[in-house]
Formats: C-alpha cells, structure tokens, sequence
C-alpha cells in the first residue's frame, strides 16, 4: 500500500459517539404596550426610497407588519426551507423597527452567554454581538418551514408579530423529547444557531407574522 492510500485510510470515518446535551432557549414575552416612539423613518426598497411617516407612540408590531409587506416576498417561495412569504435578509439595514428587534435580542443574549471568556490578566471579557441577517416571514394556511439550523451564526431569534396559540409552534427536535413553543403577539425566542428547529403546517385561517434573525460575535475591538 501506498503512503498515499494509507493516509486516506487513515482519514476514514470511524464510528464515533453521538452527543445529546441541553441547550438554552430562552422565552421573552414584551409588554404589548410598547410603543414604536419615531416621527420619520426612511426605507428602502427594490423600487427605490422612499419615506413615511409614523403617529407618535405608534404601536411596534403594527410597524413591524407594515414593513414586512412593504418589503414584498423576496423569494416567491424558492427557499429551501420555507414555503412562507419571506422577505430580504437585511431587513435590519433598512427598516429602524426591525434593528430594534435586533437589539432586544442581542441585549438577552448577552444575559444568557454560552460560554465566558477572560482576558489575559483574568478580568472579565465580555462577548458583544452584532445582527447578521434578520428577515420577515407571512405564513398563511397550509405553509410550513422544514427542519434546519442557522449554522455558522451564535445565537438566532424569532420574534412572533402576530399569531394565536392555535398557529404552529416553534420546535425543537433535538434537546432529547421534542420541544415546542406556542407562539404568542409580542413574544421574542432566543436559541444556539446550530439547534434544529422547524415550524410545523399552518393550519389557522389568519396568518402568522414572524421576524427571524441571526447573531453573531463582534471579534474586532
């Protein structure tokens, strides 16, 4: 035999241990009340720019719909893993309601870390996160989204818009028995990007808005 064949002999996949371990997801429900507090926002869209104007205190989520279907279906339901109607992936770069679902969830992150870090002097070093991609979905009846992860990203988080406890849930078939979260208005989900998780066929009549979106570490200082 070779020295060649021996090392792609060597580099063989040998039968391994499978791990299962508990993750962390953690559940916020935001005070519905909350207001979206700004007098101008400007977007932009395929179409061009344009502006519009907002009531002072207007509500967030009424927002949030707003800009979801100004957005338009950016995939037409050529995603790979939803069915639904999804918008651009930069929805965060484009629209001030969308980065302030990116900050909520980068502000619970950082009170739920995976893991610690230090500097070389053992003082504490803290991991600051920045929004990747965030995107807006519309599922009506008989949409679904298929088992996946949002790998190489940190953490991911959906932020439901509009929904009833009846509208599928939110699960996670790899944490030993699957886990399932009931979607309610208002509700911010926070979990590891490599978790496995999937949005079973939407069988209400009304539809469920939801925002997705990834986060991952800042590195440079």
């Amino acid at each position: 035999m070779s020295r060649l064949s021996q090392l792609a002999a060597a580099l063989e996949p040998r039968k391994g241990v499978n791990f299962m371990e508990k993750f962390q997801t953690k559940v916020l429900q935001l005070d519905q009340t909350m207001h979206y507090n700004i007098d101008r926002a400007t977007s932009e869209v395929a179409i061009g720019q344009y502006e519009y104007d907002w009531l002072a205190g207007g509500n967030l989520n009424t927002a949030l719909e707003s800009d979801i279907r100004s957005s338009g279906d950016a995939f037409a339901g050529r995603n790979s893993s939803a069915s639904c109607h999804m918008t651009k992936w930069d929805m965060h770069k484009h629209y001030e309601t969308f980065s302030a679902i990116g900050e909520l969830a980068i502000s619970a992150a950082k009170e739920m870390p995976l893991a610690k870090r230090s500097h070389a002097d053992g003082t504490d070093n803290p991991i600051d996160y920045y929004v990747q991609e965030t995107w807006g979905l519309i599922y009506t009846k008989g949409h679904t989204c298929k088992a996946h992860t949002h790998w190489p990203s940190c953490w991911s988080y959906t932020y439901c818009v509009t929904a009833c406890e009846d509208c599928s849930p939110l699960v996670f078939p790899t944490s030993g028995e699957p886990h399932s979260v009931t979607p309610r208005s208002g509700q911010l989900i926070l979990f590891p990007s490599w978790v496995n998780h999937y949005v079973p066929v939407q069988k209400c009549d009304h539809e469920r808005i939801m925002i997705s979106g990834n986060l991952d570490v800042v590195w440079e200082r």
